[in-house]
């Protein structure tokens, strides 16, 4: 339960952030996707079902906000979440710049499954002489602000005492 209430708590942080701060800073006309961001370092941290999860439910936020077919974002994410935990479960040795791979990977993996799938379902705009900025933006930024999001996904995971029985 109190796993829950934390994901839920890094959820509405992450809309008030996205909304705040990151569609403000733009990089060639790219902001960076905190949603993204939250569900493939659920995936790094832990693990390809978890990510999914997360990024299931970010993805729905993100829906919430943008004007893409309902659903898209939420796929996208569960896609990314779920690469992200495989792909850190395939490494041997975890390391900062492995992570970074991780996250660029896995982000690519999923904007380019919103865009393909986003044009499928009649999107309008998505496929354009923008997208290699946006497959090369939007996953690096990812990739950077994996790293201290991991701490904030290790919080989350972290056991409760406060709410486990008392067997002493």
């Amino acid at each position: 339960m109190a796993t829950l209430i934390r994901y839920a708590l890094l959820l509405a942080t992450t809309a008030v952030l996205q909304r705040l701060l990151l569609d403000q800073i733009r990089i060639a006309d790219v902001a960076a996707d905190g949603f993204l961001v939250l569900s493939v370092a659920t995936g790094v941290v832990a693990g390809s079902r978890r990510g999914a999860v997360v990024g299931f439910a970010a993805g729905l936020a993100l829906d919430l906000m943008v004007l893409t077919p309902f659903g898209l974002g939420a796929l996208s994410s569960l896609v990314a979440g779920a690469v992200a935990g495989s792909l850190e479960r395939l490494i041997v040795h975890s390391a900062r710049t492995l992570t970074l791979a991780v996250g660029f990977a896995s982000a690519f993996v999923g904007v380019l499954f919103f865009v393909l799938v986003g044009s499928l379902l009649g999107g309008v705009g998505l496929v354009d002489g923008h997208l290699p900025v946006i497959l090369l933006l939007v996953p690096a930024t990812t990739a950077v602000l994996v790293l201290p999001v991991r701490r904030l996904i290790r919080w989350a995971e972290a056991p409760s005492r406060a709410l486990s029985p008392a067997l002493r």
